[in-house]
């Protein structure tokens, strides 16, 4: 086929190209009014996204509440807008208006031209808003508001949260998810300036206004949640009036059975008869939104249109690999054209009979074949090409040839860790089409023993995409037992996984009894009287030590971004989220900086790393967080004004004891290593065997983004903990600096990591309520503040800990 580029182009400079050409080149169909983005009775689906959404915006929503009444800067704001001129206040009014207006002209046309489901759905949203409202002012004022007055939003309503503007921006939020994307931009700009609107015409509470839309936000995301999202796809009609203004005439076609996420898919046939596979990333599809596709970007890796590019740049992208890989033999499907709609949706079109690996009956996959399955790969990879997603769908027979489809998620830069990552895919394919014996037999053939015993480490059920994990499940394929016949093949070990210890009762017998004796040993070394701390629970704030609680599982997010900075491999950050979670549980049965590398080894490893790389990616991010905290507190403790006296030479501790324990413990490790030859010698073999493994790791880091999210991963890490510890503190009615609550955590937290005790218990309760007392709070008040702290980050997160760890182990992550 001709790809219309020289024989020697550089595929480094190719795709900037194409997109030359296309830009300029591309044909683009007449546009038609529409309305809204999909035919009636379009598919819909409920998304995680709306869930996310509305949990952010009630978390938003909350915090106004806990803050109110209106703080100093928020007073100094409004003072700033009654600065104003007041003959503007017409302008300001048809501003606010606006948004009552189009809700209205919505709601309306919502009935009239769609089924009820649609208008349901507003006027559901418009009464949970209310709902949100009247009680969000209950919380804030102390009473409850005129329930008459709060509905209609007339003169006397209460001003936080403006109800007014939460009702309908509820309303524009939820039908605007049904329209055309411009429809979608309309409202979202009247909502803006009805915000402003509101400012300016209620300029005491700007607050209240922005509750508000907080509200509506929440309110429209819950309904989508519970009635489903319209898919947004172009109907079938008119993909084929599009088609035919783009020069193809397509007959037969119907949607195609699997949809994957950001694109519509339809099967159809050419006038010769040639089967068509049409691709049509829509403009209007909610798959192609900001949200959902950073949500499938952070969920599953190598899933989606990277964020940033557009519909015509992932169109443009999948046809010119196409074209590459066509040029180096590779069969796939040929190219017939790609172009843009005029209602702006994007169109791949694509020509070719293939059949997938999955409904190749496997009496016909005989050596031969199977052979020319890896050659394809092979040519793929000279080409510098990575698909990044074989799967007994992807791998098929084109024209009867042995090659790939579906290269939208292909990359033109392959690097050793994708090249290793398909081949192990195809491995595993072929075992899912063909068995294990012949799998292992072809693949030795192609790759010879040392190529198939690079690939084991890639053989891991979370390296595979989720459709092949479903493929070898269908056919009672393990994994494991596939790496490990692998490896028998080639007279290789199979690579050890990290052994994970389990949590037995008398683990948690032994935190009980830990537990009790830090309430001794605080009681004791603090000098508590509980009677007081029982008082000071009392009369605490309940609303801001809630919001902390909540707040103090933020640093889980953040502690997962600085795990995506140890190492080079790229993993979807859902599942390194998950990991954080599981981890808080591992704590309860080993010390806490143990349990977090062994679990991380065990999870890198499940993901294809290397035993070495895996040890040193899990070393990485703990010492990463360590040495961030060795310079937090230098520098804060020599040019900052935080002063936190930690006097641990007194009688009563015994912790400077301790830690002259640990040191010498320590140099007795390093002299018994330097002096025991045999140990010596095992540990410098074991160091010649990984240190390629660990200097390609390290290497990695020198990545600016890698660093920037191990080191940003961890700094806000210690921020949000800190953060945290100081609402708790606010709770009791303490303020204490940002800059002191920095100090006293990150100390504690360095010290803690010491001592081998799980998770720093007595420790880190200690030295939290010296810090504590020593910036200023009452030693009951400290233990309070110590007490609802390690609540909420240590005794608290197993619970759900538990569930994401068993999470991991269903899906293979562990």
């Amino acid at each position: 086929m001709a790809t219309g580029l020289p024989p020697d182009v550089d595929t480094g400079k190719a795709l900037d190209v194409v997109l030359a050409k296309f830009d300029s080149t591309l044909p683009r169909t007449r546009a038609r009014i529409r309305f809204y983005s999909s035919p009636a009775g379009g598919p819909t689906s409920r998304r995680v996204t709306d869930g996310l959404i509305a949990a952010i915006s009630l978390l938003g929503l909350g915090l106004l509440v806990v803050a109110y009444p209106p703080g100093q800067f928020e007073r100094a704001l409004g003072r700033l807008l009654v600065t104003f001129p007041d003959f503007l206040d017409p302008v300001w009014q048809f501003f606010f208006d606006a948004i009552a207006i189009w809700a209205l002209i919505l709601l309306v046309v919502a009935v009239v031209t769609r089924p009820r489901r649609v208008g349901l759905q507003a006027v559901a949203a418009c009464v949970v808003a209310a709902v949100l409202s009247i009680v969000s002012t209950r919380l804030a004022v102390g009473h409850w508001p005129d329930i008459g007055q709060s509905i209609t939003g007339l003169s006397g309503a209460a001003s936080f949260p403006v109800a007014r503007i939460a009702e309908a921006g509820a309303i524009v939020l939820t039908v605007g998810t049904q329209l055309v994307r411009g429809l979608q931009r309309a409202g979202r700009w009247i909502l803006a300036i009805g915000f402003v609107g509101s400012l300016l015409l209620y300029p005491g509470t700007p607050g209240g206004s922005l509750a508000a839309i907080l509200a509506a936000i929440a309110a429209a995301a819950g309904v989508r949640l519970a009635f489903g999202t319209s898919l947004g796809r172009p109907g079938v009609g008119d993909v084929a009036a599009a088609l035919a203004e783009l020069g193809v005439s397509a007959v037969q076609l119907e949607s195609a059975q699997r949809q994957p996420s950001g694109v519509f898919e339809l099967d159809g046939r050419s006038e010769s008869g040639v089967p068509l596979l049409v691709k049509v990333y829509g403009r209007d599809a909610y798959d192609t939104q900001l949200v959902a596709s950073l949500w499938r970007r952070l969920t599953y890796a190598g899933t989606g249109t990277p964020p940033g590019f557009s519909r015509m740049q992932a169109v443009q992208t999948e046809a010119l690999i196409t074209l590459l890989a066509a040029r180096t033999g590779v069969a796939t499907r040929g190219l017939v054209t790609a172009g843009a709609t005029g209602r702006g949706d994007a169109v791949l079109v694509l020509s070719g009979p293939t059949r997938p690996l999955a409904e190749l009956d496997p009496d016909i996959l005989d050596r031969e074949l199977l052979r020319r399955f890896w050659q394809a790969l092979e040519s793929l990879h000279d080409a510098r090409i990575a698909h990044g997603g074989i799967d007994t769908y992807t791998a098929a027979l084109v024209d009867d040839a042995p090659g790939f489809v579906d290269l939208g998620h292909a990359t033109l830069t392959a690097t050793l860790e994708q090249v290793m990552s398909d081949r192990a895919q195809l491995l595993a394919s072929i075992a899912a089409a063909a068995g294990v014996d012949a799998s292992i037999e072809a693949g030795l053939e192609a790759l010879g023993p040392d190529g198939v015993t690079a690939v084991l480490p890639y053989i891991q059920p979370a390296a595979l995409g989720g459709r092949l994990r479903q493929a070898l499940k269908d056919r009672k394929v393990d994994v494991d037992e596939l790496r490990a016949a692998a490896a028998e093949a080639v007279g290789a070990e199979p690579p050890e996984l990290v052994k994970l210890r389990r949590v037995t009762r008398g683990t948690l017998v032994q935190l009980a009894l830990l537990v009790l004796a830090v309430l001794a040993i605080v009681k004791f070394a603090g000098n508590i009287d509980f009677s007081a701390v029982k008082e000071d629970l009392s009369n605490a704030s309940w609303a801001w030590l809630v919001f902390a609680v909540f707040f103090a599982q933020l640093p889980r997010l953040t502690q997962a971004v600085s795990t995506l900075g140890s190492i080079a491999m790229k993993l979807a950050f859902g599942p390194v989220y998950v990991l954080q979670l599981a981890t808080a549980y591992l704590n309860l049965a080993l010390p806490s900086s143990l349990a977090r590398m062994t679990v991380f080894i065990r999870f890198f490893q499940r993901q294809g790393l290397p035993p070495a790389a895996s040890v040193t990616a899990g070393a990485i991010d703990s010492l990463a967080g360590n040495f961030l905290q060795v310079i937090l507190v230098v520098l804060l403790a020599l040019f900052s004004s935080a002063e936190v006296s930690l006097d641990l030479a007194g009688p009563d501790s015994g912790a400077l004891h301790l830690l002259w324990i640990v040191i010498g413990l320590g140099v007795a490790v390093v002299l018994t290593v330097v002096l025991v030859g045999r140990l010596r010698n095992a540990i410098v073999n074991r160091v010649r065997v990984w240190w390629p493994q660990v200097r390609e790791s390290l290497n990695a880091l020198r990545q600016s983004n890698k660093l920037v999210l191990l080191i940003g991963g961890n700094l806000a890490t210690e921020i949000l903990f800190a953060s945290a510890l100081g609402l708790i503190a606010r709770g009791f009615g303490y303020h204490i600096p940002i800059t002191a609550l920095i100090l006293i955590n990150a100390s504690t937290s360095l010290f803690s990591s010491l001592i081998p005790v799980p998770g720093g218990i007595g420790v880190v309760e200690f030295g939290l309520e010296v810090g504590l007392t020593s910036a200023g709070m009452a030693p009951s008040a400290a233990a309070a503040t110590v007490l609802i702290y390690r609540l909420s980050t240590f005794y608290l997160p197993p619970i759900w800990g538990f569930f994401a760890f068993r999470w991991l182990q269903r899906n293979s992550y562990l």
